[in-house]
């Protein structure tokens, strides 16, 4: 309950900071409001754990009818600036009456709450957690991978399907992942592809993410049929030794309809490998009749308890007998201990064990995995609900990318520097603190150390997806049934589409796309494509298509009027999944969404020029551009008036038309794509805050003398600088480059893709350099030598044309700190000296020769660093 609380503050918040101009002499009841609903979130923060109970749930639903009035006299306040003045008026007269109530109403409940013994909270927020360790439960799973592991190996004919059968929370995707990243798997199949089946599935989406994982899914084949999909699948595992993951296969239908593009039947010749996991005994018995079914049995108390332990406590911590009673609450399912033990690793004495066991006995009426789950939920502090709801609206198996879900945070207002640190910092410590708990999986592959995405536990979907209806959160519509349930109901103001349905809610705040907007006509989709690429070449036959352009351009047009025109509440919009087809006019009216914080086009495909009205997006904290980049677009210097950006993502391709003016934009903290021949160099001076930036094409500056002994203008002031990646730049002038690198003193990732034959001297790379990638930048001499000197490097990437000589050493003093080393399609051999990198913990070989996997493992050297070596499609 104290989500909404929460929600509604923000709300008064930016009111009151953003929107004085709109405000007119109401500002102090809003204000009143505001302090009201602050002291009434801080005694729903003592409720705690005791949310459930009979009495505390009749005066929470109260006090959410309350919420829900203050949320709508808010709404309707903002719409005032589309009426008359009269009309205008008469709405802030009802405002401030309807204000007046909502204060009485939670004078009143607040005392009721006093009442049944809930205390007021002082503390606020817990204190944030680091991540020590990201845990992974496969204690006590030895044996069992030993044991797939060994099936897999085997080139029997019978075992090329092997299922993982057992109810939900047995640890099923668990033991499935840790056998896909053994050590002996990765070398003995030359291909590897995991894909999470999502439910509504589609076929050929699964055999795409399969040929994606492969390595082997180009642009030309998203036009492929399903039929030249699945035989283009199918060769390619007959002829080559792949192992493919299907993670979490529900029904015989799926499987018999995805079968056909996997060599799995007795008359072939492939030696490929396909692992299924699935809670359907009778699919896993379906599948495994040409392969092996492996049943997922009960954890021992032995194996129980090691997990908790591995968690919660050390073996000497005096609440090993309280956890051995907790324990008995789990029904030895992994999922269920690993819940339980995330709980308990949050608390920090024995009395707050206590607590937690005498709430469990008192309220688990029924001990069930839902039960726990619940329970997890309930013992999140109030800052941490709202994260967690947010990720009800992520489509099933969906990997987050978690600058993205900290953009949509901030617009959503749900984070808060109220104590000076970074959006990025809080928002990372609150991921941690749901990764400590294990309510959400970070992925793995990190750069510069800090998680780049992370996904919802499948345990977790319905208990998050139930939450978010509960509290009227978020709603993802299933199909037009739900239609009416969502006219109904007022409260709901977040939509995520995960298949487009009309919706006519005209409170939503946020509408998020995660698919196309048409998926039943694909072919409509590629014909329209296609129509668009001959257009754009000028060549006639166009015409002959032009009536597929004109049913789904127009279709486009009237979905956009509609949004534009009846949502003016908007804050968040992202059209990324959408696949829309647009003429750039089909934006014309989206500056009448003026207080929108996120837009999102990424993706979208756009012809001639954006609308020049998308200068009224003043409130604007993220834009992305980053359109389809086969088809350069013309943006308008509007950029200029949304002083407020924070995240910036320019498109790949603008036309020759297009430049823009950026020196207004000193919130900026992201900027993506940035070039010299659409934009300014030097009103990258003017960004102080500049975190990240990207350079794409082109860079050059002419009033920039880096040759001259004078002391040249500095190209980026930002001291707040991290991230620097620089992409196919033609032409560049190599001591621009080493100028720019030189004087970004204070960045740790830096990413070069780029033809520069020499090498820079390390003198001239910032020393807190922590993560590198080189790419196509053809060195002729040894970069090793430099980069060795380089004291705080952890991850180096090597990748494509990086390093065209004959051979590179590593020197015994070398890359004192080096955690990382990833080699991708280059066409030298293992660096000599590799062995002498004590620190080295994982060997990334991806995309290269099977011939060059068979040299390095018939090698000496090999011997001595096999156990950190992991091979991904080699060929």
């Amino acid at each position: 309950m104290a989500v909404s609380v929460f929600s509604v503050i923000r709300k008064i918040e930016d009111l009151l900071m953003e929107e004085p101009e709109v405000l007119k002499g109401i500002r102090e009841d809003f204000d009143r409001m505001g302090s009201a609903l602050r002291s009434m979130k801080s005694f729903l923060i003592g409720i705690g754990l005791r949310e459930n109970k009979f009495t505390i749930r009749f005066w929470v639903a109260e006090i959410k009818d309350v919420v829900d009035d203050a949320e709508d006299v808010i709404h309707t306040f903002l719409r005032k600036t589309t009426v008359c003045f009269l009309e205008e008026r008469w709405i802030i007269r009802k405002t401030k009456s309807k204000i007046s109530e909502i204060i009485d109403k939670i004078t009143y409940l607040t005392r009721k709450l006093e009442e049944i013994g809930v205390e007021e909270s002082i503390g606020g927020e817990s204190q944030r957690q680091q991540l020590s360790h990201y845990y992974h439960p496969i204690v006590g799973m030895d044996d069992q991978i030993a044991d797939l592991v060994s099936t897999l190996l085997q080139d029997y004919r019978d075992f090329r399907v092997i299922s993982i059968c057992g109810m939900v929370g047995s640890g099923k995707t668990t033991l499935a992942k840790a056998v896909y990243n053994h050590k002996q798997v990765r070398y003995n199949f030359v291909g590897h592809a995991w894909v999470y089946v999502s439910y509504p599935w589609k076929r050929n989406k699964i055999w795409e993410d399969i040929c994606y994982g492969l390595g082997i899914f180009g642009v030309k084949d998203s036009k492929y049929s399903d039929e030249e999909l699945a035989k283009k699948l199918y060769k390619f595992l007959k002829d080559n030794k792949c192992i493919v993951v299907l993670d979490d296969i529900r029904t015989v239908e799926v499987w018999d309809s995805i079968k056909p593009a996997f060599p799995v039947n007795c008359e072939t010749q492939s030696l490929s490998k396909i692992l299924i996991t699935s809670s359907n005994w009778e699919l896993s018995a379906h599948a495994a009749r040409v392969g092996y079914l492996y049943d997922m049995k009960m954890l021992t108390y032995k194996q129980s308890i090691n997990i908790l332990r591995n968690i919660a406590f050390s073996e000497t911590d005096s609440g090993e007998k309280l956890a051995v009673e907790i324990l008995g609450y789990c029904c030895r399912l992994p999922s269920a201990i690993v819940v339980m033990g995330g709980i308990l690793a949050t608390k920090r004495s024995t009395e707050e064990w206590e607590m937690l066991l005498n709430h469990v006995k008192s309220n688990l009426s029924s001990i069930s995995l839902p039960a726990i789950l619940a329970l997890a939920y309930d013992d999140l502090p109030y800052h941490l609900k709202p994260c967690f709801l947010y990720l009800s609206q992520f489509p099933e198996g969906y990997m987050i990318s978690i600058g993205k879900l900290i953009q949509l945070w901030v617009a959503e207002g749900i984070l808060s520097n109220d104590k000076g640190e970074s959006i990025e910092d809080i928002a990372e410590s609150y991921i941690i603190e749901l990764a400590k708990r294990c309510m959400v999986q970070v992925g793995e592959g990190e750069v510069n150390m800090k998680f780049k995405t992370c996904y919802l536990h499948d345990v977790y979907k319905d208990l998050c997806l139930s939450k978010a209806s509960q509290e009227e959160f978020a709603l993802i519509p299933e199909n037009p049934f739900s239609l009416p349930y969502m006219m109904v109901s007022r409260r709901v103001r977040r939509v995520a589409m995960h298949e487009y349905i009309p919706i006519q809610n005209l409170k939503l705040t946020s509408l998020l796309f995660f698919n196309k907007l048409y998926p039943e006509e694909p072919s409509i989709s590629i014909s329209l494509q296609e129509t668009a690429e001959i257009y754009l070449r000028e060549d006639k036959r166009w015409i002959s298509r032009l009536w597929i352009l004109f049913k789904l351009m127009w279709r486009f047009r009237r979905i956009l009027n509609y949004l534009f025109n009846n949502f003016k509440l908007l804050r968040i919009l992202d059209l990324e999944g959408a696949e829309i087809y647009m003429e750039g006019e089909f934006l014309r009216d989206i500056g009448k969404l003026i207080r929108l914080r996120y837009l999102s086009l990424k993706g979208t495909t756009c012809f001639s020029k954006l609308s020049r009205s998308i200068g009224n997006l003043k409130r604007l904290q993220t834009l992305d551009l980053r359109m389809n980049e086969e088809f350069p677009v013309q943006i308008p210097n509007v950029i200029c008036k949304m002083e407020m950006l924070m995240y910036l993502y320019l498109p790949m391709v603008c036309d020759s038309k297009t430049k823009l003016r950026l020196n207004t934009l000193r919130n900026l903290r992201t900027l993506e794509n940035f070039n010299s021949k659409n934009c300014y160099v030097e009103d990258l001076g003017c960004m102080t805050n500049l975190m990240e930036l990207g350079i794409i094409r082109f860079f050059c500056r002419d009033d920039c003398e880096v040759n001259s002994g004078s002391n040249p203008p500095v190209i980026i002031a930002s001291e707040h600088l991290r991230s620097l990646s620089v992409s196919r730049p033609e032409n560049i002038d190599f001591n621009l480059l080493a100028y720019l690198i030189l004087t970004c003193v204070h960045v740790s990732e830096l990413s070069l893709t780029c033809s520069i034959g020499e090498f820079l001297p390390a003198c001239q790379f910032p020393y807190q350099i922590t993560f590198m990638s080189l790419s196509e930048t053809e060195l002729r001499t040894d970069p090793m030598p430099t980069l060795g000197k380089l004291p705080n490097l952890k991850i180096f990437e090597l990748q494509k044309v990086a390093f065209i000589g004959e051979e590179f050493h590593c020197s015994t003093e070398g890359f004192p700190e080096l955690y990382s080393l990833k080699l991708s399609s280059i066409s030298t051999m293992l660096p000599v000296g590799l062995m002498f990198i004590t620190t080295l913990e994982e060997l990334k070989i991806e995309l290269m020769p099977k011939a060059f996997k068979d040299r390095l493992c018939e090698g000496d050297q090999f011997n001595k660093i096999k156990h950190v070596v992991i091979f991904q499609n080699c060929y």
